[in-house]
């Protein structure tokens, strides 16, 4: 899809640049550039073991802001001290910005981000869920949709069904009383930088979570857009915000088109049971609106920045 067709302007200064190394048709590499349009250059990166590992090549740079790899296991936590010792420095302008994968924020590396969660360290997460350890092949994570063929998986019709439902990241974090956290889709720019940024208006703990599509799903390169923006107006992937662990807002209310018209351009969900899969995003709806319909205060000033 062009930038017309998206709604938006191209970029009067190019903060992701080519000559990257990620794969062809990577719906992340959209996202990513999005969002440090969006963060701007006084920016930090700490990104966790992950597909990312290839979006910025050793040998060259292809952003203008500064970029730590770090491992699963202590990436959220060094972000935390880089917050803090920026601070004490009085460096406040600055943004420190943690980079993960499904596999880093939903497994390997939940007990850290749940860890600077309750602490409300001054850190932005952005996790980029391709649902699956794409990396290294597509092995299941826990952001995995149930049914769906992965390199560590069974068949669907092998497999009790309800065994292996996907984990909701952001229900887990909302108990942790956070400031804000939002879902957002590389297909819908807009929503996507005005939640980055006014994530960024909020000291302490902010996450924004988003779906993106990635070739190992089993469809063209050329369409990782139109999947991601299938992903929302299908219903699968729901696109909202919550304030203060409590206060939930929906910010796109999709379409609902069928759910085959994601499915079907990916071969990851041959043999699944579509009416299962939308009996479960049925039901993520329902939850969603009801929490969406209640009434809570005004957030807290002391969590604004």
């Amino acid at each position: 899809m062009t930038t017309t067709e998206l709604g938006v302007r191209p970029f009067s200064k190019e903060r992701y640049f080519g000559g990257h190394g990620a794969c062809p048709g990577c719906g992340a590499v959209s996202m990513l550039r999005q969002v440090m349009q969006a963060v701007g250059p006084r920016a930090y990166y700490f990104i966790l073991a992950s597909c990312a590992g290839s979006y910025f090549p050793g040998e060259f740079t292809v952003c203008d802001s500064s970029i730590v790899f770090t491992v699963y296991a202590a990436g959220f936590a060094q972000a935390e001290g880089m917050s803090q010792a920026l601070e004490l420095r009085g460096r406040t302008g600055e943004t420190v910005v943690a980079y993960s994968g499904d596999g880093g924020a939903f497994d390997i590396g939940l007990g850290g981000l749940s860890g600077i969660a309750e602490r409300n360290a001054n850190v932005l997460v952005i996790v980029n869920d391709n649902q699956g350890y794409q990396n290294t092949g597509g092995q299941q994570s826990g952001g995995t949709p149930r049914g769906i063929i992965t390199k560590s998986t069974q068949p669907f019709h092998q497999a009790p069904p309800a065994a292996r439902n996907r984990k909701d990241l952001l229900e887990i974090l909302a108990a942790h009383r956070v400031p804000y956290l939002a879902t957002a889709s590389a297909a819908f720019p807009r929503d996507l930088d005005q939640k980055v940024k006014k994530a960024l208006t909020y000291r302490g703990f902010k996450l924004v979570h988003l779906v993106t599509a990635c070739v190992n799903w089993g469809f063209e390169s050329r369409l990782a857009i139109r999947v991601a923006r299938l992903a929302v107006e299908t219903g699968f992937h729901p696109l909202y915000e919550i304030e203060g662990g409590r206060r939930y807002r929906i910010t796109h209310e999709p379409a609902f088109a069928p759910l085959e018209e994601f499915t079907g351009l990916q071969r990851r969900f041959q043999g699944v049971d579509l009416a299962l899969l939308g009996r479960d995003a049925a039901e993520r709806w329902e939850d969603l609106r009801y929490k969406a319909a209640r009434e809570w205060p005004a957030a807290e000033p002391s969590s604004l920045g």
